[in-house]
């Protein structure tokens, strides 16, 4: 079976090299599609020395994650592999994670998506998914079925990829992989966790919908930049998967909760 990986990064060097010592080190063939996105801290020198087979596709910076991986991606379906495999790179990989997805599409027929349940270092839940009450994945000895997914591990087969193509190459920063997860559900392609952790991950304290303790013109700022919501690009988003009118709503809400002062909004915004 031939098998891609899938991997954008910036300016996290010492993460990056971790992530690729804890997938080579388990799977050393593996053919690696890197995208480099404007790295200033030698992140592309550092790939290039210690890992020679990875190959390394450079951006200007202003790709950010779903558009490098996008570009990966484009690249390594020109030779058509049977699987394909999203990685985060700042996670790092447990030692049993592959054995562990393929076993889980193996449950659950090639016709699937397999998604990586990722712990922090104290053993809880950080990434994987939410089911359709949007309540988080957490492992139970069983692939459960995510509705809303997320990317930092994920394997995909050639079939899937014949059916619903690669990630939407107008989506910017975040929201691609909850894009490609409903686009397959709607679909009829299953969705998937693993039955258990396969990887250590760090939280992300990423303040996308709203900053606080900044002023109104930082924080529309910082909304309209990919690192934010984005509001062209959150209402595309929501019409192609819930329609206009849930669309526009969803609009409204992010303009009007960066309008209120910090003392009027939940501290989870």
């Amino acid at each position: 079976m031939s098998i891609a990986a899938l991997i954008t990064c910036h300016n996290r060097c010492e993460k990056t090299k971790r992530c690729l010592s804890s997938l080579l080190t388990v799977m050393p063939e593996l053919k690696v599609y890197l995208v480099d996105d404007g790295s200033t801290d030698g992140t592309s020198q550092m790939v290039n020395t210690l890992f020679p087979g990875v190959t390394v596709l450079k951006g200007d910076g202003n790709l950010f994650w779903s558009r490098g991986m996008y570009i990966a991606w484009k690249e390594a379906v020109k030779r058509n592999y049977d699987y394909y495999l999203w990685i985060n790179d700042d996670i790092i990989l447990h030692d049993d994670f592959f054995d562990e997805l393929k076993s889980c599409l193996d449950i659950t027929g090639k016709h699937s998506i397999i998604v990586g349940l990722i712990e922090d270092k104290d053993g809880n839940c950080l990434y994987g998914g939410h089911d359709k009450q949007k309540r988080q994945i957490v492992p139970n000895g069983v692939p459960q079925e995510i509705w809303l997914m997320n990317g930092n591990v994920v394997l995909i087969t050639k079939e899937v990829v014949n059916k619903i193509g690669i990630i939407d190459p107008l989506l910017h920063h975040a929201g691609a992989d909850t894009d490609y997860g409903l686009t397959a559900c709607e679909n009829g392609i299953g969705v998937f966790s693993t039955r258990k952790y396969i990887a250590l991950g760090y939280p992300n304290d990423i303040h996308r919908l709203r900053q606080p303790g900044v002023s109104i013109i930082k924080r529309f700022k910082h909304l309209y930049s990919p690192l934010g919501i984005e509001p062209s690009i959150a209402f595309y988003l929501r019409k192609k998967h819930f329609g206009f009118f849930n669309a526009m709503l969803y609009w409204v809400y992010i303009h009007l909760i960066n309008v209120l002062p910090d003392g009027c909004v939940a501290k989870k915004f």
